[in-house]
């Protein structure tokens, strides 16, 4: 089994291809909605790895429902970003539509 380094440098590669395959890359996404992206990706993430921690908590040991707690925050926090994004990218096309203001 890998170790936790060798985890984490696998993870990172993960979402450097991910980020250039479907965010950079992409003739779909802009800077903005890549973002967005990313944060929805983030929560959908954090979903999984509750699911498995849950799990984990029934099926092996109920001191995983630490774990399942710290993915709601997870889940919590993308969906923040989500959310300020989403507003962040809207009053860029309210200004940008109406330069005036």
């Amino acid at each position: 089994m890998p170790d936790r380094d060798e985890l984490e440098a696998h993870a990172r590669m993960l979402a450097a291809r991910f980020l250039e395959q479907a965010v950079e890359s992409s003739e779909h996404v802009d800077f903005r909605s890549g973002t967005f992206l990313l944060a929805a990706v983030a929560a959908e993430l954090g979903q999984f790895t509750q699911r498995r921690c849950w799990d984990l908590a029934r099926n092996e040991d109920g001191r995983w429902e630490l774990a399942v707690a710290e993915s709601e925050s997870l889940i919590n926090a993308a969906w923040r970003a989500m959310e300020v994004v989403s507003r962040l990218s809207d009053d860029f096309r309210s200004s940008s539509s109406n330069p005036s203001q």
